[in-house]
């Protein structure tokens, strides 16, 4: 038995939609991650009438070489900024500076790989001044109210935010935290960066 034409005309718009809109956030992701590349060569370029992504978007590259984990850096990170990339949290500190550097991202597509990640793994985060080198400490699973996970240590640190677990269907109930300490606040050359 046919469904009726109708049912099926709307399943139909409802199926291209929804591919429509993968599209449109692969084209944006990927669009992020040139401009994330080339952070550290020099500044993206700005052109707001085209249509082009800013500067303020993507400020620079996560990578955990041992993951196999490259990612933007987006300037926030708001429901938009996490389809770019992984966002920075706003009052945390930034890439090789005094305090804890908190970056939050999705489990189910740039953070997915954190799910392998372990201890006294290298963390890199790139930005226009150069190359910050990180290494992980532990890693937590914590409510989502436990914000002290961000509170200044007495070292320069980095925070990793996912949802947890990692296979969960729906809004995750808790939170997997990684952390990670600075090697050195002097970053490596800009022009060693490929």
């Amino acid at each position: 038995m046919r469904p009726p034409a109708y049912a099926e005309r709307l399943l139909w718009t409802c199926c291209l939609l929804c591919a429509g809109y993968c599209v449109v956030l692969g084209v944006q992701a990927k669009g992020s991650q040139r401009i994330a590349d080339r952070i550290s060569q020099n500044p993206p370029t700005t052109n707001l009438s085209a249509g082009v992504q800013t500067d303020d978007d993507v400020i620079g590259r996560i990578e955990i070489p041992a993951l196999a984990l490259s990612a933007p850096i987006t300037a926030d990170y708001d429901g938009n900024s996490l389809h770019k990339g992984v966002g920075h949290i706003p009052g945390t500190a930034v890439p090789g500076g005094l305090g804890t550097v908190g970056l939050a991202g999705h489990r189910d597509s740039y953070f997915r790989p954190l799910r392998r990640i372990a201890v006294k793994m290298e963390v890199r985060l790139i930005d226009k001044t150069g190359t910050y080198h990180y290494i992980v400490d532990s890693t937590e699973v914590v409510s989502p109210d436990k914000v002290q996970v961000l509170d200044i240590a007495s070292r320069p640190e980095l925070t990793l935010i996912t949802c947890f677990p990692f296979d969960y269907v729906g809004a995750a109930p808790e939170r997997f935290i990684v952390h990670a300490h600075l090697l050195s606040a002097s970053p490596d050359r800009v022009s060693a960066i490929h």
